[in-house]
């Protein structure tokens, strides 16, 4: 701070315009990320609406029967939109080395756009499987490049607040999204919040194309200096050989290796809870909920209000109490075993009050966990290779979590016939018991961490 009547010096300057750019660029960040997740929301809310074709119902609704989607292969397109994340997460990261972050992100908005449209136009279930996976493989280049800059760009003391803001994002983009599917839906069809989700992201992957680029520590910050992406794309072989050669680095760092494993058993769940929660609820207190637009609502708000309350909670405890791997990871266990309790009490409630109230709980305590770990992941590799630890982390997690999940979830819903509300409520209880083994996994991070340097 500037004595008074001193006039400020050039330093004073530069520091003011290096937060207030260090400030502009995460809210640009958080306004991507809400946009990014609002199609997964859409995704959920068109679950909800949704129902597959019957002879009860030859026409089935919204985009099952639309695209005669079972259960089963509903659940195969959210592992669609897996398979291009974990195609393009990689990709992108090791463009990185050659190309500029920036730009690759906004190159991968723009795919997640076309994608976006693809699905709102699409007349088959194969043709949304495609389109699914062009969304997953440009929405990549943000979730592995994203959480890089934010740490390059926090101040100290302040890292794992700033990633929370960030990833807090993260289930108000997802609320949001079946809040709008729910709504819209009902009067222009379910193919208008795809579309509309796409008009909205268009113009922020222009504005990140044409703004100057920002460097990222450790990679790729020549190419920053210049006009480009193209150098990147020339150097293909060389750019995956040299990402084998990370990656066999990456992976002998073992707190690493044991928190994404973590990380991943804990994704599990959680991709079950984002394809079919709403549904479950939906199904289980059909008679206080009524409608499918009351659930989205009501199950939305839930997912909001304990998501931005968890992700902060989760961030501000470990600057609170030191931004160390090891209390990062005993934040983590501690919330998963939480989370786990008051799930599977939600999941045992007949009242539809006292559900809401554990979920909203349970929910909370899941969410908790998403800044430290992912403030684990960017401490415990060097800062050259933080996209590609962030990369592999989006590999793992969705490769052993959410891509089997939601599809098995569906079969063993319609495994006899149409789900009942009871074998909601066991399927859900059961898959939950997960959490306690990401638990374990987190704890045995944290004895390992001990010795590493925070």
């Amino acid at each position: 701070m500037t004595p008074r009547g001193e006039s400020p010096s050039d330093d004073d300057v530069d520091d003011a315009r290096d937060a207030a750019s260090a400030e502009a660029l995460l809210g640009l960040f958080m306004l991507v990320s809400a946009l990014v997740y609002v199609d997964r929301g859409i995704a959920s809310s068109a679950a909800v609406s949704g129902a597959p074709r019957s002879a009860r119902e030859p026409a089935g609704r919204g985009l099952q029967g639309a695209l005669g989607c079972s259960y089963a292969a509903y659940g195969a397109l959210n592992a669609a939109f897996m398979i291009g994340l974990l195609s393009g997460a990689p990709a992108f990261s090791a463009m990185a080395n050659k190309a500029c972050a920036f730009r690759l992100i906004a190159i991968g908005l723009a795919m997640a756009a076309v994608g976006e449209l693809g699905c709102a136009l699409a007349p088959t279930c194969g043709w949304a499987f495609a389109a699914r996976a062009l969304v997953g493989a440009g929405e990549a280049s943000f979730i592995a490049l994203a959480a890089p800059f934010i740490d390059d760009k926090a101040p100290k003391g302040a890292k794992t607040m700033w990633l929370a803001m960030f990833y807090a994002c993260v289930p108000f983009g997802v609320a949001f999204g079946i809040f709008f599917g729910g709504a819209v839906a009902p009067t222009m069809g379910w193919r208008a919040p795809f579309a509309l989700n796409a008009v909205a992201t268009i113009p922020v992957a222009l504005f990140c194309f044409m703004s100057p680029p920002v460097r990222m520590r450790g990679v790729g910050e020549r190419a920053c200096e210049s006009s480009g992406g193209s150098r990147g794309a020339r150097e293909g072989g060389s750019l995956f050989r040299a990402c084998g050669r990370d990656c066999k680095e990456l992976f002998k760092y073992e707190v690493y290796v044991v928190t994404i494993f973590g990380y991943a058993v804990y994704t599990a769940v959680i991709g079950v809870y984002a394809v079919w929660g709403p549904k479950a609820g939906f199904s289980i207190f059909k008679d206080y909920l009524r409608t499918s637009t009351r659930a989205d609502m009501v199950l939305g708000g839930v997912t909001v209000v304990s998501g931005i309350a968890g992700t902060l909670g989760g961030g501000t405890a470990v600057d609170v109490f030191g931004s160390s791997m090891t209390n990062a990871l005993r934040t983590c266990a501690a919330a998963a075993f939480a989370g786990f309790i008051f799930l599977e009490l939600a999941f045992r409630c007949t009242n539809f009050h006292a559900f809401v109230a554990f979920l909203l709980f349970g929910q909370m305590f899941a969410f908790f966990l998403q800044a430290p770990v992912n403030a684990v992941v960017l401490w415990s590799v060097p800062p050259r290779l933080r996209p590609l630890a962030c990369s592999m982390t989006t590999v793992t997690i969705h490769l052993l979590g959410d891509v089997p999940t939601p599809p098995l979830f569906g079969h063993v819903l319609e495994r006899d016939g149409p789900p009942t509300p009871a074998r909601w409520r066991h399927t859900c209880a059961a898959i939950t018991m997960l959490f306690v083994v990401a638990a374990a996994v987190f704890e045995r991070a944290a004895r390992r961490a001990v010795d590493a340097p925070d």
